[in-house]
């Protein structure tokens, strides 16, 4: 079924990465005579002695995927999903949305689809997104400009890696985050399973210094209209070299060769809570701020 509400990561093909017993999927699917005529991907989660179905599951964006844009359509379909998970024993549903911008139509029908259904807005989270017209000139922001040329006399080097090379960069993206305190959210062979699996739209640009990985990015084109940075690192013991703007530069003449819109570079919120160091960073790129909205409907009565 193709769609223009759906990513990437709404794909069985991408959930299947995970181990058939770390989630309790549950998708669900509508269909016609002539088909599918949506999904909703997602499953059962626990929360204080509650059953609720969570999209996504395992991936960043979730919600329903209808095959055409019809509002009226669109909303019969949602009611007879939500009694079907009523009748399933689910007592709530939660989504976190795309940010419009992923949408091959760029509508705003699924938005007015939550409302209408009776869904309330429980959180956004702010992401930095780069609409790539603004490289048509070159880079947008002097700052970028600079470090973009500081790179290249450095010696810098961006290529995308193959799968038996990503060692380096998935060495350098753990030691990265162990310096924050946190771990990759993917294992070395979860990445390579992907990047198999989408050998056309995962993938890891590595960036070497004098033959040794300094850093790169994982870049997964999430729609016909929408790449996103899932990952972005630099070795700290490196930090002087500008990496992540070579990396993301790179990753933006890749997505640019394929008439890809914008590019997300991910968010820099949880709720109200602003990372200022990554405004100002992401915003060398021209970028601008979009939204992933977070939902819940109660089907129970009580509250989610």
């Amino acid at each position: 079924m193709s769609s223009p509400y759906g990513t990437i990561f709404h794909t069985l093909k991408f959930l299947s990465y995970h181990p058939k017993d770390r989630f309790e999927f549950g998708h669900i699917a509508a269909r016609d005579e002539k088909g599918l005529t949506a999904v909703l991907p997602g499953g059962r989660v626990r929360v204080g002695g509650r059953s609720l179905f969570r999209s996504p599951l395992g991936a960043s964006f979730g919600g329903f995927v209808f095959a055409k844009p019809d509002l009226r359509g669109m909303m019969d379909i949602a009611e007879a999903m939500h009694a079907s998970l009523a009748q399933s024993g689910y007592e709530a549903v939660e989504m976190v949305l795309p940010p419009s911008c992923y949408y091959s139509r760029g509508d705003e029908n699924l938005r007015y689809l939550m409302t209408a259904s009776g869904y309330r807005l429980h959180s956004r989270d702010a992401t930095s997104v780069v609409p790539l017209e603004v490289f048509d000139g070159g880079a947008p922001h002097d700052v970028l400009a600079r470090n973009l040329r500081r790179a290249e006399r450095s010696g810098l080097e961006v290529e995308p890696a193959g799968i038996g090379d990503i060692e380096g960069f998935y060495g350098v993206l753990t030691k990265n985050l162990a310096a924050k305190g946190m771990e990759p959210t993917h294992s070395l062979e979860e990445i390579r399973h992907l990047v198999r699996a989408f050998p056309d739209r995962v993938v890891v640009f590595e960036a070497r210094a004098g033959g040794e990985v300094v850093g790169g990015s994982l870049v997964m084109l999430c729609s016909e209209r929408a790449g996103l940075a899932f990952y972005i690192c630099d070795d700290p013991d490196r930090r002087p070299l500008p990496v992540a703007e070579g990396t993301l530069y790179r990753a933006v003449q890749w997505l640019k060769q394929r008439n890809v819109a914008f590019f997300d570079l991910g968010t820099v919120s949880r709720g109200t809570d602003i990372n200022w160091g990554l405004v100002q960073f992401k915003s060398k790129f021209g970028s601008i701020t979009y939204v992933r909205e977070h939902y819940r409907l109660d089907l129970s009565g009580e509250t989610a």
